[in-house]
């Protein structure tokens, strides 16, 4: 069977300008995680592999480039989770981790290893303690200032001139320095990063990585960190034979009060894919009762679902924030696409919007999905846009949204 990677960039606010650097960067997480499948890899290597190569980018909110605690400081969160054998491995508020990604990878496996007298080994380890037990899991560790870029550092800088200033009666906040960060922090920088992947054999797997909240209080744990929340992937998912794998990104407050991760890959199992994820994410996200009060509502996830009976996958892709960027790619597919999908302001925290794409069985080519749905009057609306194709340069060359066109 073919295998499948993709990738996101967070669902956030990406800056225009800096649309066709995150394009690149997501391609080279999709390149680098299908020679690792090519090469008899497994799907929980992949998604590690695109992992690691979106946290090294100082442009993502997640490893290196981390947003800083309010006290200045890198504190990273990150899961994965093997659909096959359901073991999932996470670290919260780590510090001094370069891949914070491939410290939850080194928790998951040691699950499977027997302890010397009945001992439990860890699922989810957190703060100091897990970087002390990278360090004796041969797991990279640095010294926590490495991991703080000069981006980062300025945006901090300017975020608590302009709380001071507010605090102190200020009419109106300062421009950032930069217009690119001027247009990122206007709609939040919530750009967690991850992954999700069927291998050859059939086998899904996921993982998610972020820098959590600019300005979090120091040991803050987002829901890149918690079961449920971050990532999920389940084969046989409930029993319904089809194999589901999820990656999420938004704001982890709102993400783990409503369980996230697992509420989209349920809402994934059955064939009606779009109307199933829309209603759940309406009903269980957008109008629940568990986020009373909070306003907007940020949330993305890019789903996989893999049916192995009809020898299909589909992807499919939400975000309730302005912006969300994915890549995808198949072993067939001789290089990835990339691309942003992008929400209406005023429907920001209160719509859904939801892209897709599927996977024929072997020799069928990839076919596009895409559904349109306006928003609907009343309480619920849930609304699909239209996918923005971005103009990228690229060697003197511009593409939309790297879609080849498919013959009829």
């Amino acid at each position: 069977m073919s295998g499948v990677v993709a990738v996101h960039v967070g669902a956030g606010s990406h800056s225009s300008s800096l649309k066709g650097e995150y394009k690149k960067l997501m391609k080279q997480a999709c390149n680098q995680a299908m020679e690792v499948l090519r090469g008899g890899g497994n799907a929980v290597d992949a998604v590690c592999t695109a992992t690691q190569v979106l946290e090294d980018s100082p442009r993502t909110n997640a490893g290196y480039g981390s947003s800083l605690t309010a006290d200045g400081a890198v504190e990273c969160d990150a899961s994965v989770m093997d659909g096959h054998t359901l073991r999932h491995g996470a670290v919260g508020a780590v510090p001094g981790v370069r891949n914070p990604v491939l410290l939850a990878r080194q928790i998951l496996e040691a699950q499977s290893q027997p302890r010397p007298g009945g001992l439990v080994p860890p699922s989810f380890l957190a703060g100091p303690g897990a970087q002390v037990w990278a360090a004796s899991n041969n797991v990279e560790t640095c010294q926590p200032s490495e991991l703080v870029a000069e981006r980062s550092q300025r945006i901090h800088e300017e975020s608590l001139r302009n709380i001071q200033r507010l605090e102190e009666g200020g009419a109106k906040r300062r421009r950032y320095a930069l217009p690119e960060e001027e247009e990122e922090m206007q709609g939040g920088l919530l750009d967690t990063v991850g992954a999700v992947c069927v291998d050859g054999s059939g086998y899904v797997a996921s993982a998610v990585s972020s820098g959590g909240l600019l300005l979090k209080h120091t040991g803050r744990v987002g829901q890149a960190a918690v079961y449920g929340c971050g990532c999920w992937a389940e084969n046989n998912c409930d029993g319904s034979g089809v194999s589901v794998g999820v990656s999420t990104t938004g704001c982890g407050e709102h993400l783990i009060r409503t369980m996230f991760a697992r509420l989209c890959a349920r809402a994934a199992i059955t064939p009606e894919l779009g109307a199933n994820i829309s209603h759940a994410v309406t009903t269980h996200f957008l109008e629940s009762g568990f986020l009373e009060g909070v306003h907007p509502r940020m949330a993305g996830a890019l789903i996989l679902r893999h049916d192995p009976q009809a020898g299909t996958s589909d992807l499919y892709w939400l975000h309730t924030t302005r912006t969300m960027g994915v890549c995808y790619m198949t072993t067939q597919d001789r290089k990835p696409q990339a691309q942003f999908s992008e929400l209406a302001e005023d429907k920001i925290g209160v719509s859904v919007n939801l892209q897709s794409k599927s996977f024929g069985g072997p020799g069928v080519i990839p076919v596009p999905v895409t559904t349109q749905e306006e928003p609907q009057a009343g309480p619920s609306r849930v609304g699909r846009e239209e996918e923005e194709e971005e103009e990228e340069e690229e060697g003197g060359k511009s593409e939309s949204s790297d879609e080849e066109e498919q013959p009829g």
